[in-house]
């Protein structure tokens, strides 16, 4: 096998052409490879900082973000009170309006569009907007974390946000994590219920088995039938996973109706 160790020169002149897509990471990419990586977006040149919070887009100040501006400077305004106004902006002063910039000033250029901050808080981070079929100072400009980057989710923010462990869950202290279904309904503070008609017409008393496993439950005992009337009965509670309904008087076939909570 023939190695080629010099470094080959088109001159301007020649293409390499029926190139197979690359597969493995050190292979050449195709430009239809390329295209489709990049099909749906509008990549903008990096913006220096990115708003953290409301600007005043017609007296900025001298900094954004923390950061020290220069003139023409493009920056990411994200956190405007009224999102119609959050876009691409360039800084041309303190006390200078700040103007959209020409690669962003029409909604269709805004849409997918994809842009990198490169310094301040948002430094590294991608964004990319996701409204459509807008129009500028009439519907809302929003920019959400693009890629690998996603921020952690809170209340506002939408980013990455792990599930919570049962014992977070039991815990429940942990305001950064999220509960599944399942966590839920092993939630060790979680109320059960069992619910038992009553009654032979002979019997005075009924164990009623609960399974609840504790003592501090709750009883209620309703008629069986219409109007559903609340009776009051005496009950103990005989056990963790059961208590013992006591009647003044032999309780007819299935007459009453015990609810039992905890």
């Amino acid at each position: 096998m023939t190695r080629q160790l010099s470094d080959l020169d088109f001159n301007s002149a020649s293409r390499i052409l029926n190139l197979l897509d690359g597969i493995d990471p050190q292979e050449p990419a195709t430009v239809a490879q390329l295209n489709a990586a990049v099909e749906g977006t509008a990549w903008k040149d990096a913006a220096r900082v990115a708003t953290q919070a409301n600007i005043n887009l017609a007296s900025p100040g001298a900094t954004v973000d923390g950061i020290t501006m220069a003139s023409g400077n493009r920056v990411l305004v994200q956190s405007q009170t009224d999102p119609i106004e959050n876009g691409i902006y360039n800084w041309a002063g303190a006390a200078s309006a700040m103007v959209r910039s020409l690669d962003a000033s029409t909604f269709d250029e805004l849409e997918s569009a994809v842009i990198t901050v490169e310094e301040g808080t948002s430094a590294g981070v991608t964004y990319r907007q996701t409204a459509v079929n807008g129009t500028i100072g009439v519907d809302n400009v929003t920019w959400t974390t693009f890629g690998t980057s996603a921020p952690a989710a809170t209340e506002s923010v939408a980013g990455i946000a792990e599930i919570a462990t049962q014992a977070e869950v039991d815990a429940g202290t942990d305001d950064a994590r999220f509960v599944t279904p399942e966590k839920l309904a092993n939630y060790a503070g979680l109320l059960g219920k069992y619910a038992v008609a009553i009654g032979d017409g002979t019997e005075t008393d009924y164990v009623v088995t609960h399974n609840l496993g504790s003592r501090d439950v709750a009883v209620s005992v309703v008629t069986a039938a219409s109007p559903y009337d609340a009776v009051n009965v005496a009950w103990d509670a005989t056990s963790v996973n059961t208590i013992t309904v006591k009647a003044a008087a032999p309780i007819a076939s299935n007459a009453l109706r015990v609810v039992v909570v905890g």
